[in-house]
């Protein structure tokens, strides 16, 4: 079978040089050619097919012998039950002796047993006499054991089928309902173990069938088939290997031929005139030759080309690696300048607002009993205005700074931090009674922790300024887990944002048209939210009707919240939450954290 490979010298001596490196299976597979795995896996094929028809022949053959057998077992047993009533009433054990010993005449029947209602041995007829009938009690027999086939083994009987039946008696008081056709297996499964009216039950009867002579006489039948399907695959096997022999001679032409073509023959041809698939190939592999004398042709002028467009393209690469060098650098030293410029404004602003302060400061002290009321209040108003400058251009400063300088990351409690804000402006919330509730809770943040505290405080600060008179005077905080991201809410029902100034509120130094000329702020602090939002990959957006409240809705990516693996389930303890009352009353401070 070997020598029949189509597998030429050169291609041998290389796999023999690296048999020694391969697994023992590759090693074994190509011991075979082509030809000879093809023959393999036919019969490979066979053998399966035989195996399994055999298999399922046999599993079907035991399976209808097992039925065969015990249902004569259940029709034994139950006409047995039926003729042994009279006998179990007045426990006659002669006759039942004699009864088991009429039915072991029968070719199938090891043993007859009869049993009282409690499982006590009444009548023992057996075919070896040193068989016992293993002991049982009345809770064993329940009516789903009963006139149900079991297969039990002995070491005095061997393997053998089991049924057990009720032996009933049916008293006068019975005598006016219908009467079960004889046999009726659902005698037994209708049959209590205690007496119900209109019968009684006297004990039980046990019937052993064997099943030796009809496994030998199936083991024959198998023995026979799996002869026949042997015979078949031996008869099988030269027949084809010569077909798959045959078949493969214009294919060991083809493999000649190609290997001519490999060696640099590219005049090489194939004769094979056939009306089949082989005569198909054989025509496609002379038009193949054709083309790829041509494809060489064209593929050297080809080259030639591609070559010269790889040096263009190396030198174009050079290039723009080299202003994208440049653009960086540039970029680089922009950002350095930006930061530069704004720490010198910062300094040349911040040193003649000191000086002020300072002087405004040293005035109040050296001289404050001198002063009219009038005086002192100007100076006290040019403190508050410079202190107030100076924290404008120190979080002007800090808004620059949000994209180009991250501080520490560390997971950070929401819900404490929330807590914590809720104690720095317990002040403001009492004075002007509202109520702050945290509609569910908060997860913790792999964040940095001044700005995340940064955009709550804002938020909060930003509702309390612009609660308004309103009756209902509460501000909400949420959050709400997703798969690949978390979703935070600040709502107030404050005075609203009029819809001209929605798109705006976000920009520095903007601030809406019904704030007031009152309510402090220095238009920062939204900016500085969304910039801070942005650098953990979300988006901050605003819901507001004029009137009736703002809602502002912000998202953190996922991978900054540990538990929006777990969002499902952290989803029902959100909705617990938010089912919570309430209410507050005014100047009461709800913590649900």
């Amino acid at each position: 079978m070997g020598n029949a490979s189509i597998d030429n010298l050169d291609s041998a001596d290389a796999i023999q040089g690296s048999l020694p490196r391969a697994p023992w299976f590759r090693r074994f597979s190509r011991r075979f050619g082509l030809q000879g795995k093809l023959v393999l896996c036919f019969m490979l094929l066979l053998s399966l097919a035989l195996g399994g028809s055999s298999y399922m022949f046999i599993k079907q053959s035991r399976r209808q012998l097992n039925d065969m057998i015990g249902e004569q077992g259940r029709q034994i047993s139950s006409a047995l039950a039926l003729a042994s009533t009279s006998a179990m009433s007045t426990r006659n054990r002669v006759e039942l002796k004699r009864i088991g010993q009429d039915l072991l005449k029968s070719r199938n029947i090891l043993f007859v047993a009869f049993t009282d209602t409690e499982g006590r041995p009444v009548s023992m007829s057996s075919r070896d006499p040193d068989f016992k009938l293993g002991a049982r009690d009345s809770a064993g027999l329940n009516t789903q054991a009963l006139m149900q086939v079991r297969q039990q083994t002995s070491a005095a009987l061997g393997e053998y089928l089991e049924v057990v039946a009720p032996v009933l008696h049916v008293t006068p008081a019975a005598t006016h309902a219908a009467r079960p056709r004889e046999g009726d297996p659902t005698i037994a499964a209708a049959a209590p173990k205690a007496e119900q009216p209109g019968t009684k039950l006297l004990g039980y009867v046990t019937v052993g069938v064997s099943q030796t002579r009809e496994q030998a006489e199936l083991l024959r039948i198998n023995l026979l088939v799996a002869g026949i399907g042997c015979t078949i695959a031996l008869i099988s096997l030269p027949m084809a290997y010569v077909l798959v022999h045959r078949i493969f001679f214009p294919i060991r032409q083809l493999v000649d031929a190609t290997n001519k073509i490999a060696a640099g023959d590219l005049e090489t041809s194939v004769a094979i005139d056939r009306p089949d698939v082989i005569g198909t190939l054989a025509r496609s592999f002379n038009e193949m030759v054709i083309r790829v004398r041509r494809q060489q042709e064209d593929l050297e002028a080809a080259n030639e080309k591609l070559a010269e467009a790889n040096r263009d393209l190396e030198e174009k690469v050079r290039q723009r690696t080299a202003q994208l060098e440049t653009a960086n650098k540039r970029l680089s030293s922009e950002i350095a300048e930006k930061e530069d410029f704004l720490r010198a404004v910062s300094h040349d602003l911040n040193a003649p607002l000191r000086n002020i302060s300072g002087m405004a400061t040293m005035l109040l002290m050296k001289n404050r009993e001198k002063f009219d009321e009038d005086v002192i209040h100007r100076l006290e108003r040019i403190q508050k205005n410079v202190q107030v400058e100076t924290d404008l251009i120190a979080e002007l400063l800090e808004l620059s700074r949000i994209k180009t300088r991250r501080q520490k990351m560390e997971p950070v409690d929401i819900g404490a931090m929330v807590s914590e804000l809720a104690g720095m402006f317990e002040d403001d919330l009492r004075t002007k009674g509202i109520s702050l509730v945290v509609d569910s809770a908060l997860p913790v943040l792999d964040c940095e922790r001044a700005r995340l505290r940064q955009v709550f405080q804002n938020l909060i600060d930003n509702a309390i300024k612009y609660m308004g008179d309103g009756p209902v005077r509460r501000i909400h905080l949420g959050c709400k887990l997703g798969k690949a991201e978390a979703e935070f809410y600040v709502s107030d029902t404050g005075i609203g944002i009029d819809p001209e100034d929605i798109d705006k509120v976000f920009f520095v130094f903007r601030r809406g048209k019904n704030c007031g000329a009152n309510t402090q702020g220095k238009g920062v602090g939204l900016a500085s939210v969304k910039s801070i939002i942005e650098t953990y990959n979300g988006r901050i957006w605003v819901e507001s009707q004029l009137g009736a409240g703002t809602t502002f809705r912000f998202t953190i990516n996922g991978k900054y919240v540990p538990q929006c693996a777990t969002a499902h389930a952290a989803g029902a303890t959100t909705a617990n939450a938010a089912a919570m009352p309430a209410a507050a009353t005014s100047g009461q401070l709800n913590r649900n954290v």
